[in-house]
C-alpha cells in the first residue's frame, strides 16, 4: 500500500519524529500486532516486529486503548519498544490506539518534551484519517483480487483447450498463479508420481519438476494427502515439521499457506495443491474459493492429458 508508506512519511514529517511506526492487529486473533509501516533515520529497526497485546508499550495502548504521552522517556532502553534492536536514546513519544482497534500509531524523539497534548491530538486526527485511507486500499485491492480471478478463470481455460502435454500444463498453470494471484510459491504432488512447484526467486520465476523421491511424506503436503483434508495456516513457524515438500526446499518467508486434496473418483488418484502468499497477505473468501473450484478442474484435465 504505496499510499500509506507516503502518509505514514508525512506523519513523520509533521511531526519531526525519529521514528514513526503503524502496527496493525492481526485479524485472526486480535491478540496480536505486527509492524507493517515505518518511517525512521534509525538503522536499528526490527522489521519483523510481533508484539502482543498488553506487551511494552504498543502492547498496553491497543489492550486499554488508551494513549500514552511520555514527554521524558530517557531513563527507559529504547529495545523496550520492541521494534527497535538497539537502544536509540529515545527521549520522548506518543503512541495512540487507532480508531475501530486496528492497531497503533507511535511516533518518538531524541529529545526532550517536543511532544505536547496539542500534537497528541493532532496525531489523533491523522490517525482517523489514517484507517480511512487503509480501509478505502483494502477495497481497491479486493477489487483487484476480484478482477485478477476473473482474468485467471478465462486464462485457466484457454490452457486446458490449448495444451496437450501432461507437463506443459503443469508448468503453465502454476506458473499462471504464480502471476495472476501473486503468489509466492504454488506447488504440486502427484501422489506416487512427481513433484512440481514454482516459487519467487529475486524477483524471478522459478520452475522445477521433480521424481517423488523429492517429496517427504511428513511435511505439511504429506499431512493433506494423507488426511485428505484441506490445511490453511496464516502462521507458519520454521520449526522442523513445516516444510512443505522437503526438508531440505529453499523456501523462505512461508506463511499464509493453503493447501487443497485433489481427489479423483474416478481414477482413484489423489494429489494435493499447496499456496503459499507473501508474509502478511491475507486471503479473502473469493479466493479461497475460486482457488478451491480451478484447482480440482486443474486435476481432472491434468489426469486426462497425455
Amino acid at each position: 500500500m504505496p499510499r500509506i508508506n507516503e502518509f505514514i512519511e508525512l506523519i513523520s514529517n509533521i511531526m519531526e519524529s525519529y521514528t514513526t511506526t503503524l502496527f496493525l492487529a492481526d485479524d485472526s486473533d486480535g491478540g496480536e500486532l505486527t509492524l507493517y509501516y515505518f518511517y525512521s533515520l534509525s538503522k536499528n529497526i526490527k522489521k519483523d516486529c510481533k508484539v502482543q497485546s498488553g506487551e511494552g508499550i504498543i502492547g498496553w495502548v491497543f489492550r486499554e486503548q488508551k494513549s500514552v504521552l511520555a514527554s521524558y522517556f530517557d531513563k527507559r532502553d529504547a529495545t523496550t519498544l520492541k521494534f527497535y534492536e538497539k537502544d536509540e536514546d529515545i527521549k520522548s513519544l506518543v503512541a495512540i490506539p487507532l480508531p475501530e482497534n486496528y492497531g497503533v500509531l507511535c511516533v518518538d524523539s531524541k529529545k526532550s518534551y517536543v511532544f505536547t497534548e496539542e500534537k497528541e491530538k493532532i496525531l489523533r486526527q491523522m490517525s482517523q484519517v489514517l484507517v480511512s485511507m487503509i480501509n478505502l486500499e483494502k477495497e481497491i485491492n479486493e477489487k483487484k483480487i476480484v478482477e485478477n480471478l476473473l482474468s485467471l478463470s478465462v486464462n485457466t481455460n484457454e490452457i486446458i483447450v490449448n495444451t496437450k502435454d501432461k507437463n506443459e500444463f503443469t508448468k503453465e498453470f502454476l506458473e499462471l498463479l504464480i502471476e495472476r494471484i501473486h503468489f509466492e510459491l504454488v506447488g504440486f504432488v502427484y501422489e506416487d508420481k512427481i513433484v512440481s512447484f514454482t516459487y519467487k526467486l529475486n524477483n524471478k520465476n522459478i520452475y522445477k519438476e521433480l521424481s517423488y523421491d523429492y517429496f517427504d511424506q511428513y511435511g505439511l503436503i504429506g499431512w493433506v494427502l494423507k488426511n485428505k483434508k484441506e490445511l490453511f495456516l496464516e502462521k507458519l513457524s520454521r520449526s522442523e515439521k513445516s516444510f512443505i515438500v522437503n526438508r531440505n526446499e529453499p523456501f523462505e518467508n512461508v506463511t499464509n499457506f493453503l493447501c487443497l486434496p485433489l481427489i479423483s473418483k474416478k481414477h482413484k488418484k489423489t494429489g494435493a495443491l499447496a499456496f503459499v502468499k507473501k508474509v502478511n497477505e491475507k486471503w479473502i473468501s473469493k479466493e479461497k474459493k475460486t482457488i478451491s473450484l480451478l484447482s480440482n478442474l486443474f486435476f481432472k484435465e491434468y489426469l486426462n492429458k497425455k
